[in-house]
């Protein structure tokens, strides 16, 4: 058994108990100031772990809360249970689950919640996204359809699933979650979203392609941004959640169809945010 897989087992079993023992604790825990929302696949791990490197961030028990998308069922006590004690007023906390941004639900609730949150977005080509969806979904054993064939399914396996969540404010929608590969980049919508319920300053649109290129300069931008200082040297050197899969013996013509499918909403983002990405 690798290393890897043993410290996964250990920390299946000792996370539960922490978080018993937080929520049997209480006590004055600190709140998000800032999440970053999403996008899937574009780098949100790597922003996170860079970002509680600095000493005015306190990071949370997990990365992914999932609060206002798969959890929002529970009580509010619950998510603030996977924040720190406060100990400092001058320190910060935040959480990162790429999920909110494609949610149907997550961002109203997160505006609702608070609305001078500081919303971090990183937006990766729609086309490699979406590949490399596909292949985190393989990996996790919950795709079998080859990538022609899930991609050409998507619309059927999605079909009534923003009505279910209409119907029931707390459905789960597997589905959506998990084979929405090509919807997910259909960014503009989202964006609109998330303009719609924060103000313009309180929301920060990264490239995560300048964020990969540029990463120590971005780093710095993003610290600013949720009003730490940026002086701070983060050590950016390790990427995290960077998968390796066998390639699929479609995946050239799936990407070749996919670049004249993104080219028209591609448009419609760049005019929406007002700059242009290196993505065509």
């Amino acid at each position: 058994m690798s290393n890897n897989k043993i410290k996964s087992i250990i920390k299946k079993i000792i996370f539960p108990i922490r978080f018993n023992l937080r929520q049997l604790i209480g006590g004055n825990r600190m709140k998000p100031s800032f999440i970053i929302v999403g996008a899937q696949k574009a780098g949100t791990t790597s922003l996170y772990k860079y970002l509680v490197q600095h000493p005015e961030i306190e990071s949370t028990l997990l990365k992914e809360v999932h609060y206002f998308d798969l959890n929002f069922n529970k009580p509010l006590s619950w998510y603030q249970s996977f924040f720190p004690l406060k100990r400092n007023n001058s320190h910060i906390t935040g959480e990162a689950s790429p999920y909110y941004m494609f949610h149907p639900l997550a961002i109203k609730r997160i505006a609702a919640y608070n609305p001078d949150m500081k919303i971090i977005v990183l937006l990766r080509d729609p086309v490699s996204r979406a590949i490399s969806h596909y292949y985190h979904e393989v990996r996790l054993g919950r795709e079998e359809l080859g990538m022609k064939v899930a991609f050409e399914e998507e619309n059927k396996r999605l079909e009534g699933e923003l009505e279910k969540f209409k119907n029931n404010p707390y459905y789960r929608g597997n589905k959506y979650q998990r084979y929405s590969y090509k919807s997910r980049g259909i960014y503009v919508d989202q964006i609109n979203e998330i303009k719609a319920c924060f103000k313009e300053d309180n929301i920060k649109i990264i490239d995560s392609k300048d964020f990969f290129k540029q990463t120590k300069g971005t780093v710095r931008d993003v610290l600013s941004f949720i009003g730490v200082d940026p002086k701070f040297e983060i050590k950016t050197g390790k990427r995290f959640n960077v998968g390796n899969y066998v390639k699929d013996p479609d995946e050239e013509q799936v990407y070749t169809e996919l670049k004249a499918y993104y080219k028209e909403p591609n448009a419609t983002l760049y005019n929406a945010i007002g700059k242009r990405f290196d993505w065509d």
